[in-house]
């Protein structure tokens, strides 16, 4: 007898292959990458500030403290989506916001906090911190470089993943398209909730169970009306599942009683039974 795990394995291989289709980034958090999706630029798309503060050149800070601040002529204000003119000097600065271009000849940012401007026309900027080469920067590319693969393919897609595809230059993703999963549940005895039970009978409840459980895994559940005991109404509602389906998942009808029809019902259809059993209880 199989033991879950191999029946679990065989009916994956058994399983079809789906195509793939192209779908809105907003639309795609828990769905699976049909295919490598590369950035198509670099993160980040140029150095930038990490800080609100003033780009610097380091070297001009060797010997500043909170004692004996260091002075530097701050020659321009660089906003965030401007990029800065001409290269910065020996001994000035620029005001730099966070995600601003670095100036040409800048090798750090100082943050705010560390500054204050002189008395007066506050062009002077007083700097109480020495800084190291490239602190406070974000260097282009650190994070992805342009052609990276943002996410490979068959992996499941967040929302942190959407958020690095969009800042990479995508708008789409190409997707494994959802599985259709038919539901049929079997059984004379059987009845619709909330109607009113005959003696005898019992509320159906598999297909509720299973569709929720199919769509926490993407895919698309369709359960059909309750199938009654006999097998040409069995073979009825199987014909049109397979029809309408990529897989098709029946509760009850499976054992070896005279009420029994799905495995007669797959037969009369042209199928055939990979595995019946399985070692697994309560089975």
């Amino acid at each position: 007898m199989l033991s879950l795990e191999e029946a679990i394995e065989r009916s994956l291989a058994a399983a079809p292959k789906l195509g793939g289709e192209t779908i809105p980034l907003a639309n795609a958090e828990g769905r699976f990458a049909a295919s490598d999706a590369k950035a198509k630029v670099s993160l980040p798309a140029f150095d930038n500030s990490a800080m609100d503060g003033y780009a610097v050149r380091s070297c001009d800070l060797k010997s500043a403290t909170a004692d004996s601040p260091v002075g530097l002529m701050c020659v321009g204000v660089i906003p965030a989506g401007t990029f800065p003119a001409g290269s910065l000097e020996s001994e000035t600065c620029m005001k730099i916001y966070t995600g601003s271009p670095i100036p040409d000849g800048t090798d750090a940012v100082i943050m705010q906090e560390d500054c204050r401007s002189t008395p007066g026309d506050g062009a002077t900027i007083l700097c109480n911190e020495r800084v190291k080469p490239w602190e406070n920067i974000r260097l282009q590319g650190e994070d992805i470089r342009e052609g990276d693969a943002v996410i490979s393919n068959g992996s499941r897609i967040t929302a942190g993943t959407i958020g690095l595809l969009a800042a990479s230059g995508h708008d789409r993703i190409e997707v494994g398209r959802r599985p259709r999963v038919g539901l049929l549940a079997t059984g004379s005895e059987l009845t619709e909730p909330p109607g009113c039970l005959k003696p005898g009978e019992i509320y159906e409840s598999n297909r509720a169970m299973l569709a929720s459980l199919a769509a926490r895994v993407n895919a698309e559940p369709t359960p059909y009306p309750i199938v009654p005991d006999s097998l040409d109404n069995t073979v009825a509602a199987l014909e049109r599942a397979f029809a309408e389906n990529d897989v098709v998942v029946t509760s009850g009808g499976v054992s070896v009683g005279d009420h029994d029809h799905v495995k007669p019902a797959i037969e009369r259809l042209g199928g055939s039974v990979d595995f019946w059993k399985i070692a697994v209880k309560p089975g």
